[in-house]
This record gives C-alpha cells, sequence and structure tokens, in this order.
C-alpha cells in the first residue's frame, strides 16, 4: 500500500506542483473547481452504500466521473472523503496507478480503497508535523491524541489513517464511537477491522468506555465475523473528542517499556472437525458457511455437509416437494400420487 500511495502523491506533484498545497488549504474548493472530476454535496441517502470506509462515492456514469459527499458530515470529514473519493478517481484513471492494483489478488479492490485512505491522510496531515507528536517507535493513543489536537481542522479518520501508516509492527488503530462500535479503522499487516462490527465486548474497549476522558492501557482480541476472535495485542485507548482511539500492536508497543512479540498476532478462525466419517479433519478457517447446510467447506475433503440434507425432488403431479424414496422411477410421480 505504501507503493501505491507514493505513487499517486508522485502522480499529483509531476501533474501539478501547485496542487497539492492547494488541496491541504480547501479541498472541498479545489476540487469543486477541477475539469477532471465534478464534486457534490448530497444528503446521507442519496449515497448508496458501496463498501468505501467514507461516507461517500465515486461516480463514473457521467463526464466528467463525479465524487458525491455526505453534506451531514463535519467540515474535517468532508475534505476527508471528498480526497479519498478523488483517490479512487486516480486510480481508476491514470493507467500506472491501475497497473498496481490489478496485479493484485483481488483485483486490488482491498488495496485501492486502503490507499485512497492513506492519500487522503498524507494530504491533510504532512510528514513533517505527524514527525513532531507521533515518535520513530510507532504511535500510541495518546501520541494520536496529540496529533489531533495539533490539527483541528482534520477529521478523526484522517488523524486515525495518518498514525496507523507509521505503525512499526502488526496492528490497528481504531476509531469507536460512544457505544464501542467501529467507525473507522487503519490496519498493519493484519486484517482490517470491519466498519460498523461491535467491539464493545473488548477488553480495552470496555475498560475506555468505563473511564471516559482517560487514556487507559490493556490488552485487545478483536472480533471478527461469525465468532472470530482476533490474537491478544497489546492495546492502548484515549478519548478522542466523544470518541475513543485505540491503538494495538503485536509487539514493540510505544507506550511500554517492554513488549515481547506474541507467539502468533493473527486472528484464529472458527475451530470444526469435518462430520465426514472416511475425513474427521480439524481445521480452522476464515471462509464463510455454505448457503445451504451452514458449514464451511472442508479444506482436506472439500466438502461441506450438504451431503448430509435429505435428498428431494418435486413431485410432478402433486407439485409438492418429496423425499427421494418415495420415488419409484426417476421422472414418474411419488408413491403417494401414484
Amino acid at each position: 500500500m505504501v507503493k501505491q500511495v507514493a505513487a499517486m502523491l508522485e502522480h499529483l506533484d509531476a501533474s501539478d506542483p501547485l496542487l497539492r498545497p492547494q488541496l491541504f488549504d480547501d479541498a472541498i474548493g479545489t476540487l469543486a473547481a477541477r475539469d477532471d472530476v465534478g464534486l457534490r454535496l448530497v444528503p446521507d441517502q442519496e449515497i448508496e452504500a458501496s463498501g468505501c470506509s467514507v461516507a461517500g462515492g465515486y461516480l463514473t456514469d457521467g463526464t466528467p466521473p463525479l465524487l458525491v459527499i455526505s453534506e451531514s458530515a463535519s467540515r474535517g470529514r468532508r475534505a476527508f472523503t471528498a480526497l479519498h473519493e478523488y483517490g479512487h478517481h486516480l486510480q481508476q484513471s491514470v493507467y500506472s496507478l491501475m497497473e498496481g492494483l490489478v496485479q493484485q489478488p483481488d483485483g486490488g479492490v482491498t488495496l485501492e480503497d486502503a490507499a485512497c485512505d492513506s492519500f487522503a491522510s498524507a494530504i491533510l496531515l504532512p510528514k513533517e508535523l505527524v514527525a513532531l507528536h507521533i515518535p520513530d517507535e510507532g504511535p500510541s493513543a495518546a501520541s494520536v491524541l496529540s496529533l489531533w489536537r495539533a490539527a483541528p481542522q482534520v477529521s478523526r479518520a484522517a488523524v486515525c489513517v495518518r498514525a496507523a501508516l507509521t505503525l512499526q509492527t502488526p496492528g490497528h488503530v481504531t476509531l469507536l464511537d460512544e457505544s464501542g462500535t467501529v467507525v473507522f479503522s487503519s490496519s498493519r499487516e493484519l486484517p482490517p477491522l470491519r466498519r460498523g462490527s461491535d467491539q464493545s465486548r473488548v477488553s480495552i474497549v470496555k475498560a475506555a468506555l468505563r473511564a471516559p476522558g482517560r487514556t487507559v492501557e490493556g490488552e485487545a482480541e478483536f472480533l471478527y465475523r461469525d465468532g472470530i476472535r482476533g490474537q491478544e495485542l497489546y492495546a492502548q485507548a484515549a478519548d478522542l473528542g466523544g470518541m475513543t482511539v485505540v491503538v494495538s500492536v503485536s509487539e514493540r508497543a510505544a507506550w511500554r517499556k517492554l513488549s515481547l512479540p506474541r507467539k502468533d498476532s493473527s486472528p484464529k478462525g472458527v475451530f470444526r472437525i469435518c462430520e465426514h466419517a472416511a475425513c474427521g479433519y480439524e481445521f480452522r478457517t476464515f471462509d464463510p458457511p455454505c448457503g445451504q447446510c451452514g458449514v464451511p467447506l472442508c479444506p482436506e475433503c472439500g466438502q461441506c455437509n450438504c451431503s448430509f440434507r435429505l435428498r428431494e425432488r418435486a413431485c410432478p403431479s402433486c407439485y409438492l416437494m418429496q423425499p427421494i424414496h418415495l420415488f419409484d422411477s426417476a421422472t414418474g410421480p411419488c408413491r403417494d400420487c401414484a
């Protein structure tokens, strides 16, 4: 991701050396005045769910493409969203940037959105400012708070993304609301935390919510989908203007004198035992369960539990779904109708 963001910034500077400082001063006004994109502030309900980490969208069905931004967001949040969406425009219109995406296993979907976040935060929070508040050891919740206070015009999400870029070890910088739900999260070398996921049961989050206004330390096992729980991480949380920021890392935490590497900093999948008698393989998986039987595929035999389901077919006479053993022929009616 760092390489992709660097390429985006290099393209920006090469195409117009004055554009980056103009975007820093007034992202909305600068982008609204450009010819290569349009910009419109719209009500929240007009923004369709796009999978983006921001309340906005990039629409390519018109000429020029349109950046749509939630009008209800704060000034800082609107600037971050506008730059995020402009990042989509660059990556979908500049050939050299498109190349970086198509080389990814998923076609660049994950990289593109993460790069947009980092691109926006790099514009709004120059590295010189970041270096004044976040030390070489990496961020803590306290240093994220310090950076945010130094740049009050910048959204909390932008500060979190910029802080995550300074992580020296695998971890997350996560912003949560008053209920412990993820508002924004940026990660390094760990599966990202989903926006809208409930983390209120995580120990560091519970401690922070019980002590608003204080900086607290502890450990975090973040929750993923289907009951998947992440490995324990060192964590520090602080109040960020009514929300909670949690910085969590696998080792070398900036706020601790000693934080040795965890044995495994990756999330653990749900534990399963294959129910096929000829297999019985024990495994963990992140894969979603089968839509029919609710059991994920076994990586050893490649089967879910659909083979255990009662086989049925529709009777051509009564039109009811009947067990297969109630038919005497492959095409004839069931025994009730025969």
